[in-house]
């Protein structure tokens, strides 16, 4: 069987999504959809790695201080997606704010950061991240791969995974040991810049442990929200069909 842990010399966090069963009976396929902390530090050999296993795809959900002053050092093959996951213009910011205003009264009280994650899922800039990554595992071929990565591989790549592995029709019970292994393998590479707002929360959030009550921050805001999860599927623009064809391009 094939390892979950990718081994880096100079990357930490960096997991396959493979093997995680669905409740249809199908398994996620090894070797295609993967999950990290900062790539802004590898050396040549972890290029030659993630090259090897022919990751074509890296989303880059860092803020744009992070992505500016530790680029992600790519490999031969692979396309740079900016998919910075928090709100940051002054209009992202504002839209975040409202949003949060209309729905928070509605969300349960759980804990700091799954409030955080709660802020982060009503968000509009979410679902534009959300759509992007999504059209670019539907655009994969066959043999290719996707990663997607924050700094610590831990909240931002939290959400992203919980919600990807939503989509392949996984069960809550094996979303959250995926979620809960950051535990273990997470590293805080302290690229945020905390000297602004949005740096200090990432900070913060970098230093909080992940739970099973801040997992359920995310998958009862979409439940609650949109009223499960194929609606919030189709709040990004998609069709039943996208979401079959998604479960028949990564699961078998």
């Amino acid at each position: 069987m094939p390892k979950r842990i990718v081994k880096l010399e100079a990357g930490y966090n960096c997991r396959d999504l493979g093997g995680y069963v669905s409740q249809d009976g199908r398994t996620v396929k090894w070797g295609r959809l993967y999950r990290s902390g900062s790539l802004s530090h590898l050396t040549k050999a972890d290029q030659a790695e993630l090259a090897r296993r022919k990751i074509v795809v890296d989303c880059d959900l860092r803020s744009r201080h992070e992505q500016d002053n530790f680029p992600d050092k790519l490999w031969p093959g692979a396309k740079l997606v900016d998919a910075h996951f928090y709100s940051e213009s002054g209009d992202e910011e504002e839209e975040a704010e409202a949003a949060w205003e209309k729905y928070s009264g509605k969300l349960p009280k759980l804990s700091y950061l799954a409030m955080v994650y709660q802020q982060n899922l009503v968000a509009p800039r979410t679902g534009l991240v959300m759509r992007k990554i999504f059209k670019e595992m539907l655009t994969l071929e066959d043999d290719e791969a996707l990663i997607y990565h924050c700094s610590m591989g831990k909240d931002r790549t939290g959400m992203v995974s919980v919600i990807v592995l939503m989509a392949l029709g996984l069960e809550d019970r094996e979303i959250l040991r995926d979620y809960l292994l950051s535990r273990e393998y997470s590293r805080d590479w302290d690229e945020a810049d905390e000297n602004d707002r949005l740096g200090q929360q990432i900070a913060k959030m970098n230093q909080t442990q992940v739970s099973q009550t801040a997992f359920y921050g995310i998958t009862e805001t979409i439940r609650q929200t949109w009223g499960g999860f194929d609606r919030y599927f189709a709040s990004l623009g998609f069709g039943q069909g996208d979401l079959d064809r998604l479960r028949d391009k990564f699961l078998e």
